[in-house]
């Protein structure tokens, strides 16, 4: 059929799932380093080699999504990876790296001076340490505060 194309996730560098979801549709997972793709399929029966087609017209609050996830699904079947533009990373990403490196150092009985270093470098801690305002402690106080919260209950805030 002109417009479509057989692709075979068998073929593919990845981790296939699919799930039934109701007569004739399945959700197909592609995952590959931390990234994924869901994509639904109408189909009879459930395989990893699909013919694939898409409707040329949809709602137009669906249009860069939609075109986004065919562009990610082509790169994926063509390079073998997602492109890195449509998987960004979480913006929390960053501070929860801090959090979990200053909970990790406090676990293990690191001083906060020598997590600071850890997490900022020796240039910074020199300077700005004995700061009056106490900006750089208050930050690793803070930082092993969150993170044994977020390992006793604070985790399931994730989870919902």
């Amino acid at each position: 059929m002109p417009g479509s194309a057989r692709v075979d996730f068998n073929a593919l560098p990845c981790d296939v799932t699919i799930l039934r979801a109701r007569h004739e549709e399945h959700h197909v997972l592609l995952a590959i380093s931390g990234r994924s793709l869901q994509l639904v399929v109408n189909t009879r029966t459930v395989s990893k080699q699909f013919h694939l087609t898409t409707d040329a017209l949809w709602p137009q609050q669906l249009g860069k999504a939609r075109l986004a996830a065919l562009d990610a699904l082509n790169a994926l079947v063509q390079t073998g990876g997602f492109p890195a533009r449509y998987c960004p990373p979480d913006p929390r990403s960053r501070r929860l790296s801090i959090i979990l490196q200053a909970l990790d150092g406090a676990l293990a009985g690191a001083r906060q001076r020598d997590i600071a270093v850890a997490l900022f470098g020796n240039a910074r801690v020199d300077r700005d340490w004995a700061d009056p305002g106490n900006h750089l402690r208050d930050h690793v106080r803070r930082a092993v505060r969150r993170g044994r919260y977020l390992m006793t209950k604070g985790y399931r805030d994730f989870l919902r």
